[in-house]
């Protein structure tokens, strides 16, 4: 496919990620944040932290797995120890977990987003900043929303490295003015092998 990568300015630097299809129509660029090392989670934390530190967040919550990196660095960069990982995966200690299904452009089928129960007074009562990689469908976003507003917390700010297209904002609703943002990415429209911007999604 041509082109086959998309660069994008994050945090002062520009950044090259390769786009990929996601069926025989669409594609987008991939940003794997687990894969960008570890001075580039450093640079999007602080960038994330200075964005958001106005909004005098008490602590982080992120979702698993691409979120957990951003998290731990943003809460890093703000100076706070707590943070909460919202997790996919079910494993024992989430039986009676608070839940929310998600679906996203990158996974296959619908995933149940989960608050481990002991960690809701992590929350209840705090000033929660909410954190993420990649908003895009806003599906997986919104549902981490449902969850910490759930578990009591007041969400005071959203922190996402990239938007990507313009879908996500119907599905935040009122909840867009909380999303801070370090760049923009366009979803692209295959033809002939060749990879178009969508003009809506820039």
């Amino acid at each position: 496919m041509t082109p086959d990568h998309h660069i994008v300015r994050i945090a002062g630097e520009d950044t090259r990620l390769p786009i990929v299809p996601l069926n025989d129509s669409i594609a987008i660029a991939l940003l794997m944040v687990i894969d960008m090392g570890v001075a580039f989670g450093t640079r999007v934390g602080r960038a994330l932290a200075e964005a958001t530190t106005a909004l005098a967040p008490e602590i982080v919550v992120g979702a698993a797995t691409l979120g957990i990196p951003v998290a731990i660095e943003v809460s890093r960069a703000l100076g706070l120890d707590d943070y909460v990982i919202l997790q996919k995966s079910p494993k024992i200690h989430l039986k009676d977990a608070l839940r929310e299904t998600v679906t996203s452009v990158t996974s296959s089928g619908a995933q149940s987003l989960m608050l481990d129960r002991r960690s809701v007074p992590m929350l209840a009562g705090r000033r929660a900043l909410v954190v993420d990689d990649v908003v895009t469908t806003g599906s997986s976003l919104s549902a981490m929303l449902r969850l910490v507003r759930q578990a009591g917390a007041e969400v005071v700010g959203i922190g996402v490295i990239l938007t990507e297209g313009h879908d996500w904002e119907a599905r935040l609703g009122a909840d867009v003015g909380l999303v801070r943002a370090l760049g923009h990415i366009p979803v692209y429209r295959i033809v002939d092998g060749r990879a178009e911007v969508i003009p809506e999604t820039v």
